[in-house]
């Protein structure tokens, strides 16, 4: 790198110091000019120019006249419509000096004077916007500009001495390009305005219209005034660039006036206008380095000056309010409260972040409308001037705080009194400094700037950064640094007095600015430790306490507070109560005056009322949870010790009187602990003093005259009284010391007495009451006297006075809950009833009080069910039964429950008596033993809580304990218990399973429980003996389903049946068939059966699986006629073996039973053929069985040996199907993983080579026999010394592409099948073409071959005519090709002359050299001595390789294999054979054609079809078709012995898949979506989705299993036009099932899904078909749809329906081959459709049962056909 660079600079010095002419660099100036204009995009950007260079002339005024062409100077208005074709722009300022007219005729050179605005010397040509050639004067001079071309030239010259020309302004003279509109003031006005804010010398600017001056600007400056600065601010940029060393403040007021034209009446009026300013000018020391400086230079052609300013337009509150509003001509000179401008001389598009304008010495961009960021140095000079800007709004802000504290201090500080309101002088002054600080912050709140946001964020980050001291700020205590001043809450202001808080109207005024503040982290919000504060500081008024008390509540609920925070507010928060101050926390009761008096005295730790009675009671206890209302038991504790309560009867009454109002609300407890704080205290006054509450009596008690009765003012609650002891009567012992005890009263006058004063009684007598036995009872033989009412008992104040009676007889009492009231009824039960005398009235009050004592008036249940249970009194059972049927709803509901109840009183049907649970109302129950109610008596079943059946446990239970003996009593038992399968659970049906109460026969001795045994099935697939099955009809066989009862065995049952018996299950179960259909179900459903490993031990043991053996019989009879089973004396064993042989040709096959060991699985036919082991069946799902159990593949067990004769040799036979190999390997490979293969694509297309050898002979040793076979094979596999391998094929014969194909799968795939090699070999022959038709993707194969095909073709034409040339130059005479003839013929005795003449005529030189040699590599068509000589056989050109031949009566050739003789055929013959056959007819017919048939001895009893030889020791074959079957062509090919039968075997293959289809068992469907991705060969890979689902079977549709999707209802679904629809849908499919693909119905299932995608889907070979589907294409011919037309033939929604679901099950099939949607299913699918298509054009003609029953389904009257979905079978 470096060399080459020192050559370059070598070369830059050669040239440099070239002595040739030079050139100079030419500018177009015009092209320049108009690319600076370009970028002066702003309005009015000539005049902003000129006024800058006026200003820097030091200008005091300007003047800019817009002249029309046609002035009127004695008009008095100007004309504002007229065309502006002139402008003049003249200022006052400093004559041009030499340099200066020098500098104006250069683009480019800037202004050096640094205190000068122009920097780049281009704002002069923004004149060249609007005029061609300006002109300028000034002082003695003037230049004018004109073009010559595209160069700009400019000629400078002095005035004339004339007072007309002389002029002290300086002119710019502008002809405009275009005449103009007349600039609108009312825009062109605020630009002048706004230039004129920062100017340093203009003063006024006038605007004239000819002579009409329309707008005249001054402005007018004060002195400024110092501002101090403090020194807590940082006066240097942050590189030290810049030091602010003063600023001055300075006021500026602007007058405008403006003339306004009327435009009706052209009236003439002048509006003034006026605005105050203040600007701030900070004075600035500039210090750079030298490197800084030159940088500078170089890029704005100046240094930067040793001194500058920067400057602040700001608009304060006052101001504002003085001028005038934002509508007038300086509405972009005050930006309150939008941005600013950055001015540099003049302003710019860039606003500043704040609502104030910023001068200074920035470098703008070239058209100075933006800042330059771009340039290194002038980003740092920019962003340092920035910083400065930012001190400076800092100051200015600082100073404005600093006026308004002095103001605060002055008027409000200076009259303020502590914790009292502002007086209307002091409030108008705190509004008006609150204005004005909210202005202040409003005014420097910052936003994002714009065009470029870096000028803003820097302003803003500076304004902050260049102090120590925090933002000042105006508080509620007056002006603060913002870090003492807080966020306001309303909610605390009433008791914050002393912390400063931002006002209420300067926070919400500038929310947004102190938010932005707090998140900075400059300013917080109150906080608890301010509260603490505050409340450590003062106490709190009880105004101030209620507020902090309403804060305190909803503070608590938002915040966790820390304990120890909690209790130091509670701490602090000192409380005025009385003389004496308490902190909250020493409180803890507050006043409910509704329950507390307050005007007496109170605990000592209650709040005072007059805080708490703002607060609700909830709100209290959030204050504090320790604060409790004070109760009246605490309040009594605290009042009983008052001296007074003992001793004022007053005082004592009322306390007794607000105990007695919150009596009623207090609680047990609490009433209780009053109680006993009152009862013994003398608060109770009598007339003889105080006294204890149970020694007073009530004035209602006058018994005696010396009782000591109440005396209240007012009297106490009597309930309160009672309680404490008071009394209302006189005690009972006394009563009965004076009255009972002297025998006065009888029980009737004492039953009077008592009831007269039961109010008066307490419980302690009530209870004495009730046990003592004072009532006698009544003697039911005794006769009643008339006896009168007894009299009443007259209570005297001194004695009571009774008429002298007898001494009472002495009779038996009883305690009145001993006896009953009087009643008939109860009498007649016997019970016992009270003796009473005179008429029983139940309402009196002493019948109430014996009630109360506890009297009866009926028998409890107890008694009444012992009566009725009596076994000996039959009339007394049942009226007591009648009794509680008549009274149970009244009086025995809630007592009485079955299952209590152990005393048997219920009658039934066969006389005797049961408890509630143990009889039932059914009648049916009989049928099982269970006792019956009684038929009158089951109307009360349901109130006597009597079962209408037994319990399932009791069932169960019967059912056990005594199980049916004969078959017609187990059906009804069995019929009966089908009711109850809904209430049976999941545990009783497994008890049922296991419960051996199936009777066999009527002995009553054998029995089988249910999942032993099966229904009988008359089409059942298993002979009768093999099972215990069982039937005892439709309804007691539902039962028997649920119980465990198959309809067959399970998959494990299943297995263990033919595991332990596989001979009977063989012999007995209808033969070889029948045994591989088990075989198979066992099969599917090995995923479940692998479960059990003992089982799968066990069928790894046992001799149950079937093994075939294939034996060639003509073979055998030619080799050992002994060789028959059991011929040798070794093959006796019949019974291991089925003797009804399959004859398939001349094969026999032999079936028996063995272990897996001992089979083997067919993974080449040609080796079963061989060696004819036994071998298992040759179905997929058999044999992953077969594998599983220990069955080994037949290729593993034979030892291969290929043993090539002859040389290798690399001939165009082994070339082109090495080419065929490399075009069809991505077709190979495409269906086999990786995993799969030992040798990938990229290895077969470039490492395996193909050779040529004469003859290949092959070695087969079946290792488990020792038995050798030899024979020749068309292709191998070898291997050399170098680890590389070759495919040989033989010379001889036609190329058998089965032999390639199985070749190439033993080497390329690790585990090799026969469809393998079967399906690579139809990949080989197969034409692209026709490939292409079956799906597979080999368009990029077939342009390849295009392009090859023409890239050959024209090589051939060049060869061609190269050859013609040479065949003129070189043409043979008869004469020597004759001669070439017989020289080839006598090398190729057996060539069709004709085709050795054609031959000889191609070649142009070495004639019978290269005739030979091709004919040797290619091989030549035979002489056919059938044959008529004069039918020559034409070699055509070789077709697409691997595509079908062209047949005709000539010629039969295939890729590049020789020609084969002529066929001998009528035409018919050959177009049935011919390409419009199907795809596997015109395999087979290739096949025949070039590997010819196998050839076997014919077999005697074959009288139909057979393969004979057509003479002694020929190979020709012919097939026997019937006597007309025309010959097909003979073929000179060596016949393979063992070769497939392509055909044959793919239609086997085809219905072996359909053989597979299995029933899915009424299994529940549950399957998640998944997605595969599928990789085609010669496209890019794809996803191949496959849709979940959720189904539950839900019965039968027909013949057919019916699911429907888990989340649909299936009563809304199965409605009867729904299942008309369906039993169609059903009938369709069986059509395609059973005339079309021969299925067996239940492999066929139905299902509903209302939202799922797939139409049909396939699981483990059952086959599913969606009925929605169905309905929605419109396939459903009973819905009354039209008819189609197609070509004038009438379609059926039938005919189109049958075709579809045709498809739509071919497509399903072809799953049972490839799970994946690739090209492998896509030609099984074709295949099937092939294979099928005829038995669907046969059902398609048969007429469809709807049509032919069409008038009847339309007629009304026809009756609907029955329900086709069964009973959904019980779980």
């Amino acid at each position: 790198m470096a060399t080459k660079k020192s050559a370059l600079d070598a070369l830059r010095s050669q040239v440099l110091s070239h002595t040739g002419a030079e050139e100079r660099v030419e500018v177009n100036q015009r092209h320049l000019i108009d690319k600076i204009l370009a970028r002066y995009s702003a309005e009015y950007v000539v005049y902003r120019e000129l006024m800058q260079n006026s200003d820097d002339a030091g200008a005091k005024g300007i003047e800019v006249v817009f002249e029309t062409a046609s002035p009127n100077s004695q008009e008095t208005a100007p004309n504002l419509s007229a065309k502006i074709t002139r402008v003049l722009f003249k200022n006052n300022g400093m004559d041009f000096r030499p340099e200066d007219w020098n500098r104006l005729k250069k683009i480019a050179e800037g202004n050096p004077d640094e205190s000068k605005i122009g920097a780049f010397g281009v704002g002069f040509y923004s004149l060249f916007s609007i005029c061609e050639e300006p002109f300028v004067s000034s002082g003695k001079e003037c230049m004018a500009f004109y073009w010559r071309n595209d160069q700009l030239y400019a000629k400078r010259a002095g005035i004339p001495d004339d007072e007309n020309q002389k002029d002290d302004w300086t002119t710019f003279l502008l002809d405009l390009r275009e005449p103009m509109d007349m600039l609108s003031m009312d825009e062109f006005g605020p630009f002048l305005a706004r230039s004129l804010g920062f100017t340093a010398n203009l003063r006024d600017i006038s605007v004239y219209l000819d002579h009409h001056c329309i707008l005249k600007i001054s402005k007018k400056m004060r002195e400024p005034r110092p501002m101090t600065l403090p020194k807590t601010m940082y006066m240097t940029s942050p590189q030290k660039i810049f030091t602010l060393k003063s600023v001055d403040l300075q006021s500026v007021q602007l007058d405008a006036t403006k003339m306004e034209v009327s435009r009706w009446t052209r009236e003439v009026t002048h509006t003034s206008t006026t605005i105050f300013l203040r600007t701030a000018s900070g004075n600035l020391d500039v210090k750079v380095s030298k490197q800084f400086s030159n940088e500078m230079e170089r890029t704005t052609k100046k240094y930067p000056p040793s001194q500058t300013a920067i400057q602040i337009l700001y608009v304060g509150h006052d101001e504002k309010q003085a001028s005038a509003d934002n509508k007038s001509i300086f509405k972009d000179l005050v930006p309150f409260p939008e941005q600013g401008r950055i001015f540099i001389g003049f302003p710019t598009h860039q606003t500043t972040g704040f609502s104030s304008h910023v001068a200074g010495r920035f470098i703008p961009t070239v058209e100075r409308e933006s800042l330059d960021f771009v340039d290194k140095t002038l980003n740092v000079w920019n962003h340092e001037l920035l910083s400065m800007a930012g001190l400076l709004s800092r100051a200015l802000y600082e100073d404005e705080l600093l006026q308004i504290s002095n103001l605060y201090n002055e008027m409000i500080a200076a009259h303020q009194k502590p914790d009292q309101p502002d007086d209307e002088a002091t409030a108008t002054a705190r509004d008006w400094l609150e204005k004005r600080a909210l202005h202040a912050l409003q005014a420097f709140q910052f936003h994002p700037s714009t065009p470029s946001p870096q000028v803003g964020h820097y302003i803003d980050a500076y304004f902050f950064r260049m102090s120590t001291l925090a933002l000042s700020i105006l508080s509620s205590n007056g002006v603060k640094p913002l870090d003492k001043v807080r966020i306001p809450e309303p909610t605390m202001a009433a008791f914050l007095t002393q912390l400063p808080t931002i006002p209420t109207n300067v926070y919400t005024g500038s929310q947004k600015f102190i938010d932005k503040l707090e998140k900075a982290g400059k300013v917080q919000r109150i906080v608890f430790k301010d509260v603490l504060l505050e409340l450590e500081s003062r106490t709190l008024t009880e105004a101030q306490m209620v507020a902090m008390l309403k804060w305190w509540i909803d503070f608590s609920s938002k915040y966790v507070i820390p304990d120890a925070e909690v209790n130091a507010f509670f701490q602090l928060a000192l409380v005025c109560s009385g003389d004496t101050v308490k902190p909250l926390a020493s409180l803890k009761w507050f006043v409910n005056p509704k329950v507390t008096p307050i005007d007496m005295s109170l605990p000592p730790n209650t709040l005072p009322y007059d805080i708490t009675k703002t607060f609700t009671q909830p709100e209290l206890y959030r204050i504090s949870d320790s604060w409790q209302e004070l109760n009246l038991l605490e309040w009594t504790k605290f009042i009983v010790n008052d001296a007074d309560f003992e001793v004022s009867p007053v005082f004592a009454e009322k306390v007794l009187l607000v105990l007695s109002r919150g009596w009623g609300q207090l609680h047990d407890n609490s009433q209780r602990a009053i109680i006993a704080l009152l009862s013994q205290k003398k608060c109770i006054p009598t007339k003889y003093g105080m006294k204890v509450p149970n020694e007073s009596y009530f004035r209602t008690v006058t018994l005696f005259p010396d009782l000591p009765v109440m005396v209240f003012t007012k009297q106490p609650l009597e309930k309160l009284l009672l309680s404490m002891g008071a009394r209302k009567s006189v005690e009972l012992q006394l009563v009965f010391d004076r009255l009972v005890n002297a025998g006065s009263w009888d029980h009737m006058q004492l039953i009077k007495y008592l009831a007269s004063v039961r109010e008066t009684l307490s419980s302690g007598e009530m209870k004495r009451l009730k046990a003592t036995p004072i009532f006698p009872k009544e003697d039911p033989d005794a006769v009643k006297p008339d006896t009168p009412p007894p009299q009443s008992v007259k209570a005297e104040s001194e004695n009571i006075e009774s008429p002298p009676t007898p001494p009472p007889v002495q009779v038996k009492r009883y305690p009145a809950n001993a006896l009953y009231a009087p009643n008939e009824v109860l009498a007649a039960l016997g019970l016992p009833m009270i003796e009473w005398k005179g008429r029983w009235r139940a309402t009196s009050d002493e019948a109430k009080l014996l009630f109360e004592l506890g009297l009866l008036t009926h028998p409890t249940l107890d008694v009444l069910l012992t009566l009725a249970s009596s076994p000996t009194d039959k009339a007394i059972q049942a009226k007591a039964l009648a009794y509680l049927l008549e009274n149970f709803k009244t009086q025995y509901t809630l007592q009485y429950s079955p299952s209590k109840v152990k005393l048997a009183f219920l009658p039934t049907t066969t006389g005797t008596l049961e408890t509630p649970e143990g009889c039932f109302w059914n009648p049916a129950c009989s049928v099982m033993n269970f006792p019956v109610l009684r038929e009158d008596l089951r109307v009360h079943a349901a109130m006597l809580g009597i079962r209408e059946n037994p319990l399932p446990a009791k069932l169960l239970e019967r059912l056990a304990h005594s199980p049916p003996l004969t078959k017609e009593k187990a059906k009804e038992v069995f019929e009966f218990l089908g009711k109850f399968q809904g209430e049976f659970g999941h545990h009783h049906w497994s008890a049922l399973r296991t419960l051996k109460f199936i009777p066999l026969d009527d002995s009553g001795s054998k029995f089988v429980e249910p999942q032993s045994c099966y229904f009988d099935k008359k089409d059942s697939a298993f002979h009768p003996d093999l099972l215990t099955t069982v039937d005892f009809g439709r309804a007691a066989n539902l039962f028997l389903k649920s119980c465990g009862v198959k309809e067959e065995p399970t998959p494990v049952e299943l297995t263990q049946l033919v595991v332990r018996a596989p001979h009977d299950f063989l012999n007995r179960n209808g033969g070889v068939e029948n045994y591989k259909s088990i075989l198979r179900q066992i099969a599917s459903h090995m995923h479940v059966i692998r479960t059990q490993k003992a089982l799968v031990t066990e069928m790894m043991r046992s001799p149950f699986l079937l093994g075939e053996k294939r034996i060639n019989q003509d073979v055998d009879d030619e080799t050992d006629a002994g060789s028959q089973p059991g011929a040798d004396g070794k093959g006796g064993d019949d019974d291991d073996e089925e003797s009804s042989s399959a004859n398939q040709g001349q094969v026999v096959v032999q079936y028996k039973l063995a272990k897996a060991s001992e089979i083997y699985l067919i993974d080449d036919t040609v080796l079963q053929q061989i060696f004819t082991p036994l071998s298992a069946p040759m179905e997929s799902h058999l044999e992953t069985l077969y594998e599983a159990l220990g069955s080994t593949w037949i290729s593993r067990q034979v030892k291969e040996t290929c043993r090539p004769q002859g040389a290798l040799a690399a001939t165009r036979r082994s070339e082109n199907l090495q080419e065929l190999i490399v075009e069809r390997a991505p077709l190979l490979l495409s269906d086999h993983p990786p995993s799969r293969l030992n040798f990938n694509l990229d290895w077969l297309t470039t490492k395996l080579k193909v050779r040529q050898v004469p003859e290949i002979q092959l070695r087969r040793e079946f290792i488990p026999t020792g038995a050798i076979h030899n024979e020749s094979t068309t292709a191998c596999i070898v291997q050399d010394q170098g680890k590389a391998y070759y495919l040989l094929v033989t010379a001889k014969g036609d190329m058998d592409y089965f032999d390639i194909a199985d070749a190439l799968a033993k080497l390329l795939l690790r585990k090799k099948k026969l469809n393998d090699s079967i399906w690579w070999s139809n990949l080989l022959f197969t034409s692209l073409v026709n490939l292409k038709r079956k799906g597979f993707q080999v368009d990029r194969i077939l342009n390849a071959k295009r392009a090859e095909k023409a890239r050959v073709e024209a090589a051939a034409k060049a060869d061609a005519a190269a050859a013609a040339q040479a065949a003129t130059n070189a043409k043979l005479g008869p004469k020597q090709t004759a001669e070439y003839l017989a020289q080839l013929k006598e090398v190729f005795p057996d060539c069709d002359p004709a085709f050795l003449m054609d031959a000889i005529n191609r070649e142009t030189q070495d004639h019978v050299q290269r005739v030979t040699m091709k004919l040797l590599d290619s091989g030549y068509p035979r002489i056919n001595n059938n044959q008529s000589k004069g039918n020559n056989n034409m070699a055509a050109d070789p077709p697409v390789p691997g595509s079908f031949p062209t047949q005709d009566s000539n010629v039969s050739t295939i890729s590049t294999l020789p020609p084969l003789p002529p066929v001998q055929t009528n035409h018919a013959a050959s177009s049935s054979s011919g390409s419009s056959g199907s795809f596997f007819s015109r395999l087979k017919t290739l096949r025949d054609s070039v590997i010819g048939k196998p050839v076997t001895l014919p077999n005697p009893n074959d009288v139909t079809t057979g393969i004979e030889a057509s003479g002694a020791g020929s190979a020709v074959s012919t097939i026997k078709s019937g006597a007309n079957t025309p010959p097909q062509p003979p073929t000179n090919t060596i016949v393979k012995g063992f070769a497939p039968d392509y055909q044959q075997n793919l239609q086997q293959s085809l219905k072996s898949a359909v053989a597979n289809c299995r029933s899915n068992g009424r299994d529940d469907i549950r399957s998640e979506p998944t997605a595969s991705t599928v990789s085609e060969v010669l496209t890019s890979s794809y996803c191949d989705v496959k849709p979940g689902h959720q189904l539950n079977f839900a019965g039968h549709a027909g013949e057919l299993e019916f699911y429907l999707d888990k989340d649909c209802d299936a009563d809304e679904i199965m409605t009867k036009e729904n299942l008309k629809s369906l039993a169609r849908f059903v009938k369709l499919l069986m059509v395609l099932a059973q005339d079309v693909f021969n299925l067996v119905p239940e492999t066929m299932h139905v299902y509903y899904d209302p939202e799922g995608q797939a139409i049909a889907f396939n699981r483990g070979g059952s086959l599913f078909f969606n009925w929605r589907y169905y309905v929605a294409l419109g396939h459903d011919d009973g819905a009354g749809l039209a008819k189609k037309q197609v070509q004038g033939k009438t379609i059926t929604a039938r005919d189109e329906a049958l075709i579809y679901w045709f498809f739509t099950m071919a497509h399903e099939l072809a799953h049972n081959f490839v799970g994946d949607h690739n090209s492998k299913h896509e030609f099984y699918f074709s295949s099937f459709c092939e294979q099928y298509l005829p038995a669907l054009m046969v059902a398609m003609a048969i007429k469809a049962p709807a049509e032919i029953t069409a008038s009847t389904a339309a007629s009304p009257s026809a009756p609907l056909p029955e329900n086709i979905m069964d009973a959904p079978v019980p779980n």
